[in-house]
């Protein structure tokens, strides 16, 4: 019997006897399996951030696959980033039609992701600002209206312009 100990708690692991099925198919009779202690994790692996399209693009869900585009990209954006949340309910308004948000559109889908009750600029937006310019290949972006067309899709990314100071837009429409 083999015994370790991990965070204190002392664990015991014994050799265990499995019967396979018969020779006859190729299979040994008995096996001996032995449990090797488990290495404790000591922390979460960091979020790998995509520097590039062909890393997660995959259309899909409403309005042309652009719903399923954008909340990959709210989800790669709040990923560990608290308290920034997804402000605009499901990403759609009635405001300019022209907007990505808007419920009349049947081509597109948008998020706002701020930190709710805060009206200016937050660390929180620039790192949410800074993964999805990376996953739209541009990694050294930081703010601005980034405008990338891929495989028939325009994907817009608004950080500290006119009206996006105290949240970071993301929009997808299908072209």
């Amino acid at each position: 019997m083999m015994t370790f100990a991990s965070a204190g708690v002392c664990f015991a692991a014994a050799a265990t006897t499995v019967t396979a099925l018969p020779a006859a198919i190729g299979w040994a009779q008995e096996a001996s399996v032995t449990a090797e202690p488990v290495a404790e994790l000591s922390s979460v692996p960091p979020l790998a951030v995509p520097t590039g399209f062909d890393q997660w693009f995959a259309p899909r869900g409403a309005n042309g696959g652009t719903e399923g585009l954008v909340a990959y990209l709210a989800t790669l954006a709040l990923d560990g980033n608290g308290p920034l949340a997804i402000t605009s309910g499901k990403g759609r308004t009635w405001g300019s039609r022209e907007s990505d948000h808007h419920a009349g559109r049947a081509d597109s889908w948008a998020n706002d992701l701020a930190v709710p009750g805060v009206s200016t600029p937050t660390a929180a937006g620039d790192t949410a600002a800074r993964r999805l310019a990376s996953a739209l290949g541009e990694p050294g972006w930081t703010s601005g209206n980034l405008i990338k067309v891929h495989d028939g899709y325009r994907f817009q990314l608004l950080w500290k312009v006119t009206g996006h100071f105290d949240h970071v837009h993301i929009g997808v429409r299908r072209l």
